[in-house]
């Protein structure tokens, strides 16, 4: 069998071993590859309120394999938010690449659940040119995370970056009213949304990667997340790497 055959064959068992279990409790998933449901999503939302508001957890420089920033920017007198990156020199991007949109708060820091310094293990910024553009965006708590992309441990150096929990920063910026949560982590999004206290913080919208065919997340791991989820009031819609977790009552109003 090919490398690629395998590949699919794994990815569609994890994902229908993952439906079957949460099946049993009554929990639902969608699952699509080839729908863009997210964007839509975003602008149903947009469309009941007067203004939407956004955490995103591991910006990047705000454009390189960004789900939302040309959501952000075309809406940007009715969207506010934080963007929150760990890394220095991506940061620096980061400010630049928001420069012209005040309501964009971009801010130097990780997200961790328990921890206030971690280290993160990243492509060494002197051979980023060398390599595919998105490989710029692997870093991760995770040592051996380079792996699963096929990156040499010889690109990868270490930085240690300062965290809070995503509590601190809800705290901090007197957020209320979440209208959406946007993960990308490389391997730490199940941590970051099995601390959140969502009688605290309830985000209508919640994107995050699974990475199930490439091993990013565990099958085990997955299901967990999509349990505390549910309990929550969530239902997900599963895209190939990503999720899109959603909360029907406060998406109602837009649909009728």
């Amino acid at each position: 069998m090919k490398s690629g055959s395998l590949f699919r064959s794994f990815k569609y068992s994890v994902i229908d071993t993952v439906q079957r279990v949460l099946g049993v409790f009554d929990y639902r998933i969608i699952r699509t590859y080839n729908i863009n449901y997210f964007i839509p999503l975003l602008y149903f939302k947009l469309r009941q309120t007067d203004r939407f508001t956004f955490i995103q957890i591991g910006a990047n420089d705000g454009k390189v394999s960004d789900p939302i920033y040309d959501f952000v920017t075309k809406n940007h007198n009715k969207v506010s938010g934080i963007a929150i990156e760990p890394l220095k020199d991506f940061y620096e991007q980061l400010k630049y690449n928001y420069r012209q949109y005040p309501n964009i708060i971009p801010l130097n820091i990780a997200i961790h659940a328990t921890e206030k310094e971690m280290v993160i293990y990243r492509v060494d910024p002197r051979k980023e040119k060398s390599l595919p553009k998105w490989k710029k965006g692997i870093a991760s708590f995770n040592k051996n995370h380079h792996t699963l992309s096929g990156t040499s441990a010889d690109d990868i150096i270490t930085e240690k970056v300062v965290c809070k929990t995503f509590a601190d920063v809800v705290r901090e910026h007197n957020i209320g009213k979440l209208d959406l949560l946007q993960i990308d982590t490389e391997g730490y999004d199940a941590e970051i949304i099995l601390s959140i206290d969502f009688d605290s913080v309830k985000p209508d919208i919640i994107h995050f990667e699974h990475g199930l065919p490439s091993g990013t997340m565990s099958p085990e791991t997955f299901q967990k997340v999509s349990v505390y989820l549910h309990k929550n009031g969530y239902d997900l819609i599963m895209e190939q790497f990503d999720a899109i977790a959603y909360r029907i009552d406060s998406l109602l109003p837009s649909f009728m």
